[in-house]
């Protein structure tokens, strides 16, 4: 069968501790996990000699794994993904696993925040953690000795986290790695939340029977009310509204969190005050994403600076200052400063990431009006010229009149954003970083997309942008 002579491929390419697939801790944790579950579900019908060539490979990795762990300020979503390895090989070849078991409850502490967020500040990153950890906690509860209850909690947490979000906000890094997949997953976040309300018997998102990780973890006991309003995600570092507005279902994203996780922070981008908007559940103003790693170049840098960004940039520079892939020399530091909520919801925050060279605090308060969201920019302690971005998603086009821009998705008027001035530039793509916008609708894959961009003196008594969705009935 197919199993039996992919897994004879790879052993005869990569016998134990020789070849290219023993490179990494967390390929050696990956495969073994899926071998682990093929095993559970066609270990059966596997002949004796893919049993015994699995066997090895599962015992070779025992070895490795626990002598080789990612460590500082790697101990991220690799550490992870190690322990839970060591862990369910432990379980299937009835070894002992306690070490990797202790370990990996303290990871999820780290790993997922209190109020669910992901500590490495990407969804993606944090739902892949959170996947690993399921696994684990479901393999737990069939030995017998299930999590504990703190840990079911950080992972209901998450899923929480995750019904806030609109189905297509995405922030920080993306490399689409996955623990248990059939292929491409564009809603591979939302998949994970409502496994882990399917294992923990609770209400959730059960709009996808269909899902396969509902043949491993269930299905949630009922659906749950879609969330509405202002929620804020105090440690996580992200606010979000959802309600209509104009006749339109809106959905609201301010980042006010840290870069990322510990002191490399590999997977943040520069992003703090940023913005992203859901009209009709479709992204309207979006998160650049992430092209490429390692050889991204040019290009990895721009899809996670500053510019790239709906946020305000100085002089094109970044706040935080990359230095390498997943390096940063510098790092903003962003504080909330105010969350009111009520009809007329207001959230202030600022950043520290351009005090050192221009000597100025960015602050940018946001605020829901009869009509529309008011942006509010500051510069405290100085005066100096800037942009303002709003990066458009793909195939959606701007027509700007005097000072005010019109977003269309095709022929259908979307949103009108009211700028100071007519300063405004609007561009897509361009031989070059910077040129004009990009977005990156998947790991290795970019395309144009047009970016507004306004550009001026901003200073203390700051500058106000007006984002107004327009009502289906005023085309």
């Amino acid at each position: 069968m197919a199993i039996e002579a992919a897994i004879d491929s790879w052993h005869s390419a990569n016998p134990p501790f020789r070849g290219g697939g023993w490179a990494s801790g967390i390929e050696v944790a990956l495969r073994a996990i899926s071998l682990i579950v093929t095993l559970d579900l066609v270990g059966d019908r596997l002949d004796a000699a893919t049993r015994q060539q699995v066997g090895e490979i599962l015992a070779a990795s025992a070895y490795w794994l626990p002598r080789f762990p990612s460590r500082f300020s790697s101990a991220n979503n690799h550490l992870v993904a190690e322990l839970a390895g060591e862990y369910l090989i432990g379980l299937a070849l009835g070894t002992e696993a306690d070490a990797a078991r202790g370990a990996l409850l303290a990871e999820t502490r780290k790993q997922i925040l209190a109020d669910g967020a992901g500590a490495e500040q990407t969804p993606t990153y944090a739902a892949f953690t959170a996947e690993l950890i399921l696994l684990c906690a479901a393999a737990a509860r069939q030995g017998g000795a299930p999590f504990p209850s703190p840990v079911e909690a950080r992972l209901a947490a998450f899923a929480n986290f995750v019904g806030w979000l609109p189905p297509a906000a995405g922030f920080g890094d993306n490399d689409e790695g996955r623990v248990l997949t059939l292929g491409d997953e564009p809603g591979y976040v939302q998949s994970v939340a409502a496994a882990i309300h399917g294992f923990l018997r609770m209400p959730g998102d059960a709009s996808k029977p269909d899902d396969f990780r509902a043949l491993f973890f269930g299905t949630p006991s009922e659906p749950a009310p879609v969330p509405h309003g202002l929620q804020t995600f105090t440690q996580g570092g992200l606010s979000v509204w959802r309600g209509e507005m104009n006749g339109r279902s809106i959905d609201l994203t301010f980042d006010h969190g840290p870069l990322g996780y510990l002191s490399i922070a590999a997977h943040g981008h520069a992003d703090a005050l940023s913005l992203t908007l859901c009209i009709d559940g479709e992204p309207v103003l979006v998160d650049p994403g992430t092209w490429l790693y390692g050889s991204g170049g040019v290009w990895r840098d721009w899809f996670r600076s500053t510019p790239a960004h709906n946020t305000l940039n100085i002089e094109g520079k970044s706040q935080s200052i990359i230095a390498g892939e997943f390096n940063w020399s510098h790092k903003a530091v962003a504080t909330l400063m105010d969350s009111e909520p009520g009809t007329h919801w207001k959230l202030r925050a600022r950043h520290d990431g351009y005090r050192s060279r221009f000597g100025v605090v960015h602050q940018r308060t946001v605020t829901q009006q009869a009509d529309g969201i008011l942006v509010a920019d500051q510069l405290l302690g100085g005066r100096r010229v800037a942009e303002v971005v709003f990066q458009l998603a793909a195939g959606l086009s701007a027509n700007q009149q005097a000072n005010t821009v019109t977003v269309l998705r095709g022929d259908e008027p979307l949103m009108a954003i009211r700028f100071p001035d007519a300063a405004v530039e609007i561009r897509a793509g361009g031989d070059a970083p910077g040129q004009g916008g990009w977005v990156s609708p998947r790991f290795g894959a970019r395309q144009p997309a047009e970016r507004i961009a306004w550009r001026g003196e901003v200073g203390e008594d700051g500058i106000k942008i007006h984002l107004a969705p327009i009502s289906p009935s005023q085309r």
